[in-house]
């Protein structure tokens, strides 16, 4: 492992695996598209009141890139609390609603995930039902990904929380929070405090957020943790990025004939 960097702002420390890894953008592309084919394959079954918002099957708030640890400004979280990103609306398309209010029926939902064989009007509702069916039309079944760069981006995260250097590090973190009177396992356990972790990006933090935040900062720049910890996971995805180099560029034209099949779906809907 290179030197342990000494992390001192939020800007983003490239990984090994990016270069392999579909950005949000085209994953939310490829969600939409899956919702536009499942609307259509419904609409063939007679269910003409179901469109792509009935039953939306990705949300915006899961488009934020994350990681278990990043950088926190002991200042700025002193003064506002816990960073807080509102949904790229890049990555929503305008095209497709939010949610329909209509609630689906039980017939409905038994076509669009396929627990029922066929609907009460005797059409044959399509293995999978028309959620998968939606699917299909942008993945090509017969095709296997030979590997899942984002998966495997997820495996790194939890080695490196994992590694006895960062179990370390978060020791060290929690001495020192302990000093200053506060006890949590883990940061990653204490942003997720459910006292502030639903506050929108665009409500103001709370007094004891605030504080709080502002010591875990401190603490966490004190004993370098995010500098631990991103040290540490850059060395897993290096031996991840060794292991499967020829998979994860085989995977990489699989994803772009999937980007490509989901944009011909949205034009074709208009």
């Amino acid at each position: 492992m290179d030197a342990i960097p000494r992390i001192s702002s939020s800007e983003r420390i490239p990984m090994p695996l990016d270069p392999y890894i579909i950005s949000m953008k085209d994953l939310r592309t490829i969600d939409i598209a899956q919702d536009i084919g499942a609307a259509v394959c419904m609409k063939s079954l007679g269910f003409t009141e179901w469109t792509a918002g009935t039953v939306r099957t990705w949300d915006p708030e899961n488009d934020k890139e994350y990681d278990y640890l990043e950088y926190i400004d002991p200042v700025a979280a002193a003064n506002s609390g816990y960073p807080r990103t509102q949904p790229d609306p890049k990555l929503v398309s305008p095209k497709t609603p939010a949610g329909d209010k209509r609630r689906p029926t039980g017939e409905e939902m038994a076509a669009f995930n396929g627990s029922a064989s066929q609907t009460s009007a005797g059409h044959a509702i399509p293995e999978g039902g028309c959620s998968k069916e939606g699917a299909r039309g942008i993945r090509d079944e017969a095709i296997e990904l030979p590997v899942d760069a984002r998966a495997l981006a997820v495996n790194s995260r939890i080695s490196a929380r994992q590694d006895s250097r960062v179990t370390a590090a978060f020791a060290a973190w929690r001495s020192c929070m302990e000093k200053r009177g506060l006890r949590y396992p883990d940061p990653v356990i204490l942003r997720l405090n459910p006292e502030w972790a639903s506050r929108k990006a665009d409500a103001p933090a709370g007094a004891e957020e605030k504080r709080v935040a502002g010591i875990d900062a401190t603490c966490q720049q004190e004993v370098n943790l995010v500098g631990v910890y991103k040290a540490v996971r850059v060395a897993y995805e290096e031996r991840l990025v060794t292991a499967d180099r020829e998979k994860l560029a085989a995977a990489q034209p699989i994803f772009q004939r999937w980007i490509e099949n989901a944009e011909a779906v949205i034009a074709d809907a208009g």
